[in-house]
């Protein structure tokens, strides 16, 4: 079963810089199979279903000399956001989260977002904003300082990709 390892904070800008070549490599050397990038924003496609994400980390700040939080994801899980309704909507971005939220995480959400949004299985928000991403609050930001947790966003575009990709 495909998985997807999402890397969060490289290659923003001149900082965090991580050649794909170089990814792509050694997550062959740590023995995954059929190993492909998306893009310069971290997208790792494997073909494996159990991915130890702590030890992964512990090798990328090994090889790279800083932290990247990784989220993982399944084909399965990227193709259930890929057919709820908000998905089908414009300006679409999913924030995957490194762990699950509590109800009153979701709730407090609730509360301050006023763009049309889901949290998914608790470890997903799925948002339709209403400005772009560049000029809304609602940015992989702002859900990390108000849940106090790592999250990484892709647009609708490049997770349709990644699915494609996967197949």
């Amino acid at each position: 079963m495909p998985s997807v390892i999402l890397l969060r904070g490289i290659n923003l800008g001149a900082k965090n810089k991580v050649d794909m070549k170089s990814l792509k490599s050694l997550f062959e050397e740590m023995s995954y199979e059929n190993v492909q990038t998306y893009i310069q924003t971290g997208n790792v496609i494997v073909e494996q279903s159990v991915i130890d994400g702590p030890s992964l980390e512990v090798a990328l700040l090994e090889a790279y000399g800083f932290e990247i939080p990784v989220t993982i994801r399944s084909k399965e899980e990227l193709e259930e956001i890929q057919q709820h309704p908000i998905f089908y909507k414009d300006q679409v971005y999913v924030m995957f989260l490194t762990q699950e939220i509590s109800e009153e995480q979701q709730e407090m959400l609730v509360g301050l977002i006023d763009d049309e949004f889901v949290v998914w299985k608790n470890r997903n928000v799925i948002i339709s904003l209403s400005k772009t991403y560049h000029q809304t609050k609602f940015t992989n930001a702002f859900f990390e300082r108000k849940l106090g947790i790592p999250s990484t966003a892709r647009n609708k575009n490049t997770v349709n990709k990644i699915i494609a990709k996967m197949s």
